[in-house]
């Protein structure tokens, strides 16, 4: 009994030291909100990148000023190049969606070998998704038909790329997400090369990063909103911005209208902190993830956050427990919780939502993924702490994101000024499975606010499909 008390009392000295370690102080939390909005507002400048800027503050001219018309394609293409989604939609004449539909390609190896063979592969999948959707004979009818609208060609296509785009559709030179080797390419030059010699009644009007083509179909859904953040394998986040504050873009005849042209800023807000390693909360844990993921030094408040790597910083506190003796009885099988990357973060919803007295989810879990069985209620329990420890953080940090990110909106963007209400669009396979990790971020978000700005904020989330739907509402904006 005695020994079984001394573990326990261990065990929860051991929990008690790694809460700490994550534990995020509201002066922390300030500090990190007003590191982001001074590097978002460094990013705007001309030399920002030169100087050795984290952020990639791209710019990409949208079309949400005008109403969709007509029929238009919308493309997503996978940073992997593994899926390629493609959507159609209609809008009536009150610019309503009136009628869509979309397909998904999986990509043959093959494919993936070379860009030449990856954009022959997309020409394939959309002459494919026409015919499958009976879209070239739309458009004949509607050339056909006594409609006063103008009779439609060819179909404009709008492309939604997992990767940092320049204004110029180029994938960005240092976009170490690529799979695909695109970096420097200009995709819209490049696959309308590709659909003139198919012979495709396709034309491609706009290239965004999936995050900025998500806060478009935002904007289209609620026009005040002016942030759009994903949290997904990795994160990313874009917020609307007046042309006359970024650099590179201001000119003369921008300033002369009653109202500034907006434009949105691809962040890629996942970069910060490796220059800014003072302002994160690093703990241990976490340069031992960076020092041994496939980029170390880079993204490393994404490291934090992301789908991809909170269920392996579970791994690694639940292995340190398994090494201090602390956790698991001495004669299982440590094979599979010792491979990295096995503790994946979709386990821990279950884990922490699980609202019996016996924390049974564990036991099923462990058994069935890792071949750990007979796991004491004690060992559980740790097991849901740590869930909920690594969460917790993600989700203050998550929050703190978003705030920056509304701040910089209502300082900067038009729309936020004139609007008493601002909307912020959240999306992502965190929150789809976790409610209480976004929960959490929303309270996060408000008690950032509280601190630094009395914008009144309306959180929302969207769907997975929004980065799709919103390249064809950019299409068929134009």
């Amino acid at each position: 009994m005695t020994s079984l008390s001394s573990a326990l009392s261990k065990q929860q000295a051991m929990l008690n030291k790694i809460a700490d370690a994550f534990a995020i102080s509201d002066a922390c939390l300030q500090k990190i909100v007003s590191g982001l909005y001074a590097e978002l507002t460094n990013g705007l400048q001309k030399n920002y990148k030169r100087l050795g800027g984290e952020l990639h503050m791209s710019p990409s001219f949208i079309h949400c000023h005008t109403s969709p018309n007509g029929t238009a394609l919308g493309m997503t293409i996978e940073a992997s190049g593994k899926r390629i989604r493609i959507s159609s939609a209609s809008f009536d004449s009150v610019c309503s969606l009136s009628s869509s539909a979309t397909q998904v390609f999986v990509t043959p190896k093959a494919r993936k070998q070379s860009t030449s063979s990856f954009f022959d592969y997309i020409a394939f999948c959309i002459r494919e998704f026409l015919q499958v959707n009976n879209l070239e004979s739309k458009l004949c009818s509607d050339s056909s038909s006594g409609s006063s609208r103008k009779p439609q060609r060819h179909l404009p296509l709008g492309i939604s790329i997992g990767l940092p785009v320049s204004s110029k559709n180029k994938v960005a030179e240092d976009a170490k997400e690529d799979c695909l080797d695109l970096c420097g390419s200009d995709i819209a030059r490049r696959l309308c090369d590709t659909i003139l010699r198919s012979h495709l009644p396709v034309r491609v009007t706009s290239v965004t990063n999936n995050t900025v083509s998500a806060l478009i179909a935002a904007k289209y859904a609620d026009k005040n909103t002016c942030v759009a953040a994903s949290f997904n394998h990795g994160i990313n986040a874009a917020y609307m911005e007046d042309i006359d504050n970024v650099e590179s873009l201001s000119s003369p005849s921008s300033q002369s209208t009653d109202s500034p042209f907006e434009v949105a800023i691809n962040t890629e807000i996942g970069r910060f902190g490796a220059k800014n390693t003072r302002i994160l909360p690093l703990t241990m844990w976490d340069r031992r993830l960076d020092r041994e993921s496939k980029h170390p030094g880079t993204r490393v408040l994404e490291k934090l956050i992301a789908d991809q790597y909170m269920g392996e910083i579970v791994r690694n506190l639940i292995t340190d427990f398994m090494d201090n003796q602390l956790l698991f009885s001495h004669n299982i099988e440590v094979e599979a919780i010792s491979t990295e990357y096995a503790f994946h973060t979709a386990y821990m919803a279950p884990i922490m939502e699980d609202a019996s007295s016996e924390f049974k989810t564990v036991e099923d879990i462990f058994a069935a993924e890792f071949g750990i069985s007979g796991i004491s209620l004690a060992d559980r329990k740790v097991i849901r702490s740590l869930c909920e420890i690594v969460a917790g953080r993600a989700s203050k940090l998550a929050g703190a994101i978003i705030a920056a990110l509304v701040i910089k909106a209502t300082a900067s963007s038009s729309t936020a000024k004139r609007s008493n209400q601002m909307s912020v669009a959240l999306s992502g396979v965190l929150f789809d499975t976790n409610v209480q990790l976004y929960e959490n971020t929303v309270s996060s978000l408000e008690q950032c606010l509280t601190k630094h700005s009395d914008a009144s904020v309306d959180v929302y989330l969207q769907n997975r499909c929004a980065d799709l739907f919103g390249a064809a509402v950019n299409a068929a904006s134009l």
